[in-house]
């Protein structure tokens, strides 16, 4: 039995124990493995899914019961905004926290949430050419500099040194973007 978003916040926030109960077991099984997915496909754990479903009914919780929760969206995208949001937040803490840092790529930024997680990069990084796979390892991780580059790869200018980390940052991306598709497309089916 389908139960609309209304019913289900009535539900949700009624004072009959049982009823309410019976509401939020539906909540979980309608949306927690969308959550999961969600956590999963952006290099969570399964107890870090399970931790940010909690994080984020309770913040669901509190926002029916203030009456934040005005409709304009589903609950099912209103749900999955808050696990996004919380599931962001905690993963850039976690990266900052062990100093690493996230190869960016301005154009593919959004498509590429999760290129931080530093065993898909290790991962895809073994595909790269070694010329490739060095400069970047020099830049990223060594924190050498465009003219360091330059020296250590004998490169004709720091533009070259420029060019050619940017090319191989590229390369880098395809790649990462192809890996996307495939998790994508495991996910649907």
């Amino acid at each position: 039995m389908k139960v609309s978003d209304q019913d289900l916040i009535h539900q949700l926030l009624s004072n009959d124990p049982a009823t309410a109960e019976k509401a939020w077991q539906h909540v979980y099984k309608r949306y927690y493995p969308s959550i999961k997915a969600l956590v999963l496909k952006l290099r969570g754990a399964d107890q870090d899914a399970i931790d940010i479903f909690q994080d984020t009914l309770v913040i669901f919780h509190r926002n029916i019961r203030a009456g934040a929760f005005k409709g304009g969206a589903t609950l099912k995208t209103y749900i999955y905004s808050i696990a996004r949001n919380l599931w962001l937040r905690q993963y850039q803490k976690m990266q900052k926290n062990a100093g690493v840092e996230a190869v960016a790529y301005e154009t593919a930024t959004e498509d590429l949430d999760y290129i931080r997680n530093a065993d898909i990069v290790s991962a895809l990084m073994d595909q790269l050419k070694d010329d490739c796979k060095k400069i970047l390892i020099e830049y990223y991780y060594n924190n050498r500099s465009m003219a360091e580059l330059q020296e250590i790869f004998t490169l004709s200018s720091i533009q070259a040194a420029k060019n050619k980390k940017w090319r191989c940052l590229g390369y880098l991306v395809k790649l990462l973007k192809e890996k996307t598709e495939h998790d994508v497309k495991m996910l649907e089916t």
